[in-house]
């Protein structure tokens, strides 16, 4: 009698051990402000950070203590653009770009309780350029990315923290250009750093 109890007990009792060995997956919507600034490879030459904001929303899915996050982020964001001479312009260009940004980040969870949980991370960010615009004498105009020789794709290196405070998530972030910003002899990356407050469900 005691060991049908015990196997009926086990059958009934497996589906919760097992589901509480399974990843938990969390769905995320959010929005925020970036910086964003090119940084030359020249001797003298420079770029200041201009502020935007970003929008989107992805997934990220734990278990134990790592975890794994993607999704989708449209970004909009300004630059400097210093090599304002080829066009024959005198001044730098201030321009607003608008990109899609696709991260995959894998990261360790140092604090996981209930209601507080701490994440720090690293991954890549896939970024793909939109249209943009700027102005010049006082005139606002759009511009395809080749139209400036800003490259369509770019790859980044993301590093970050973020925390959930129940449902609320709160990300930090900065961005390293990999490969090169500007289709130009001159070595050019984007770095940028982004803040967004979103939800965690």
């Amino acid at each position: 009698m005691m060991k049908k109890f015990l196997l009926i007990a086990g059958i009934w009792m497996m589906p919760m051990f097992v589901w509480a060995q399974q990843p938990k997956m969390h769905l995320k919507f959010f929005g925020g402000w970036n910086a964003k600034a090119l940084v030359y490879r020249a001797e003298g030459a420079g770029s200041e950070y201009l502020h935007g904001w970003q929008t989107g929303g992805g997934f990220r899915v734990m278990k134990r203590l790592a975890f794994l996050e993607t999704g989708i982020t449209f970004v909009n964001s300004g630059i400097t653009y210093q090599l304002a001479e080829e066009f024959n312009i005198d001044e730098p260009l201030e321009v607003r770009i608008r990109s899609l940004q696709f991260p995959m980040n894998i990261g360790y969870v140092p604090v996981k309780k209930t209601l507080f949980k701490c994440f720090v991370y690293g991954g890549l960010v896939n970024e793909f350029s939109l249209m943009g615009r700027f102005t010049f004498e006082g005139e606002t105009e759009k511009f395809a990315p080749s139209e400036l020789r800003i490259h369509t794709y770019n790859l980044g290196a993301r590093f970050g923290t973020q925390v959930d405070l129940g449902m609320i998530n709160v990300d930090m972030s900065y961005t390293i250009g990999i490969t090169n910003s500007l289709q130009s002899r001159m070595r050019t990356n984007s770095h940028g750093a982004m803040i967004s407050l979103g939800l965690a469900l």
